[in-house]
């Protein structure tokens, strides 16, 4: 009862934090703004659910056969593919800070569990995927009513249980790596490893598509949640309700398992003093980048140990290489050409999607060190040009990866679409860090320092980014209409170069306009990124 009580404590402190956000200065225009991330994710999500809901409806009526299980290991494995790829390199969730419960007479078991519940219902996109399981649900009831939907809502309970339980083991292990000094070596040995099973994998497509399932299937279990529960449903489609039960079983250990893992991993963490990385030592003689530009030096240093890029570096390549592959594994379902482009041009743009956090959050990891920013006689629009361009070579740099990863695993990339992706992923930059500059300033939110925990960039900020890309990517989609009604492939090259100077043009036009706003909200931004919350 005492521990109920104390954990009730926490949970009425995060209601009153929440409330009082809202109340605050800004708080409306925040609780709209999550409100709205919801709202689109509905609709969005219906559209998914009503494919799933289709593709299971087809197979409770068939009950079993080659058929059904094609499409439950679809659904299932594609579902927890995006999902997976999604939480790791995209969502945001506010979770909650450990460490800082520690001290306090409350088990901190219960603490991180109602922390997880808790980022999980805050999340729109854990809504999403709900929302997408619940069609499968519902085309199943549909077409063949009984008992049997009932463990099917089960199965589907505990996969999604099992699903955010393995992305948080994966995101504090990979928070608790990035602290070792050995991350950079572990990461790239990690790399070099994942390139080439990939490598060979679509290798062994090519040469033998057969033998290439067998070792899928074999291997399938390293996916526990999806495969459990394929095996689960394939026993329930077929009105064998017992024969699916130790497959449930196991996904249910698993789940609690991955849960267990990750709260000692996160637990050890907290323990060892959260996730700020540890200190690196160098040379008191300034390198050449410090003499040049000491600003830019000082924000690439932080990017280069940031925990957050270091797994997206590691990521972002496998999820990349994942794509092109499946795309090239099946050569008649798209033109050859347009299958090698598609996922060179999609990680072009997906690359500056994944690091919003750094330009749409600009002065929100300098924490405390803000106040240098301005106390120092620093020219405001110094200081912007050198964050943009910090994350400007972090996104190139991870789409330099997983270009190289889309180049060695997918199939033939004609010339003008390796062109056009680097045009685009250069071109689109100047865009994105112009409207960035004003929402990093307009909205600021302390970030923390590390990989799995949420909350870098404010709900208002996260709209305001959705907005941008969109508006961004519809500019850019008028030289792919141009190139596709004249047939002429390279004219989107062109078209984006002639986008990309003009972008850049107007960045650099509105560069000390957003100086001088900076220099306005100064007080503003120094009490959000320095105050009580951070």
């Amino acid at each position: 009862m005492a521990g109920g009580g104390r954990l009730g404590a926490v949970v009425e402190l995060r209601a009153r934090l929440f409330l009082r956000r809202l109340r605050g200065k800004g708080g409306t225009a925040e609780g709209i703004a999550l409100g709205l991330l919801f709202l689109l994710a509905i609709p969005g999500s219906l559209v998914f659910a009503s494919l799933v809901g289709s593709g299971s409806h087809r197979a409770a009526l068939l009950r079993s056969g080659p058929g059904v299980a094609l499409s439950l290991s679809a659904i299932f494995f594609g579902v927890w593919q995006t999902w997976t790829a999604v939480s790791l390199s995209l969502a945001d969730r506010d979770a909650l800070d450990l460490r800082r419960f520690l001290a306090y007479p409350i088990a901190p078991g219960r603490v991180y569990a109602f922390g997880l519940a808790t980022s999980v219902l805050g999340d729109p996109f854990a809504l999403f995927w709900l929302i997408v399981l619940g069609g499968v649900l519902a085309g199943a009831a549909f077409a063949r009513p009984g008992a049997w939907v009932l463990v099917l809502a089960l199965a589907l309970a505990l996969f999604s249980a099992a699903t955010l339980a393995l992305v948080t083991l994966l995101q504090e292990i990979g928070a608790r790596l990035s602290r070792s000094r050995h991350f950079r070596m572990l990461m790239l040995g990690l790399a070099i490893v994942g390139w080439a099973l990939l490598a060979s994998a679509g290798l062994a497509w090519t040469r033998d598509p057969a033998a290439a399932i067998a070792v899928l299937r074999r291997y399938q279990w390293i996916a526990f949640p999806p495969a459990l529960v394929t095996a689960a449903a394939r026993h329930l489609y077929a009105d064998d309700i017992r024969g699916a039960l130790p497959f449930l079983a196991l996904l249910a250990v698993a789940a609690v398992a991955c849960g267990l893992c990750a709260y000692r991993v996160a637990l050890g963490t907290a323990r060892a003093g959260g996730e700020g990385g540890a200190p690196v030592q160098g040379s008191d003689r300034p390198g050449l980048l410090a003499r040049l530009d000491p600003l830019l030096e000082k924000e690439l240093r932080f990017l280069s140990r940031s925990p957050l890029l270091r797994l997206y570096v590691l990521l972002l390549p496998v999820i990349a290489g994942s794509v092109a592959w499946k795309v090239g594994s099946r050569p008649s379902a798209v033109a050859v050409e347009l299958g090698g482009a598609l996922p060179l041009l999609g990680v072009a743009a997906y690359a500056h999607l994944v690091t919003q956090p750094f330009w749409l959050n600009a002065f929100g990891w300098d924490r405390g060190g803000a106040r240098l920013l301005f106390v120092a006689p620093l020219d405001g629009a110094a200081v912007l040009r050198a964050k943009n361009r910090a994350a400007t070579l972090a996104a190139a740099t991870l789409f330099a990866f997983s270009a190289i990863t889309v180049l060695a695993v997918g199939p033939a990339v004609p010339s003008w679409a390796l062109a056009g992706a680097v045009v685009l992923h250069l071109g689109i930059a100047p865009a994105l860090q112009a409207l960035g500059n004003v929402v990093s300033v307009w909205n600021p939110r302390p970030a923390a320092f590390g990989a799995q925990r949420g909350g870098h960039v404010a709900p208002v900020s996260a709209f305001a980014g959705m907005s941008i890309v969109s508006a961004c990517g519809g500019l850019f989609a008028l030289p792919v209409l141009v190139a596709v009604r004249l047939e002429q492939p390279w004219i989107m090259a062109a078209g984006w170069a002639v986008l990309g100077l003009a972008a850049l043009a107007v960045y650099r036009a509105t560069l000390p306009a957003t100086a001088r706003f900076l220099a306005r909200r100064q007080e503003e931004l120094l009490a959000a990124v320095c105050g009580d919350d951070a």
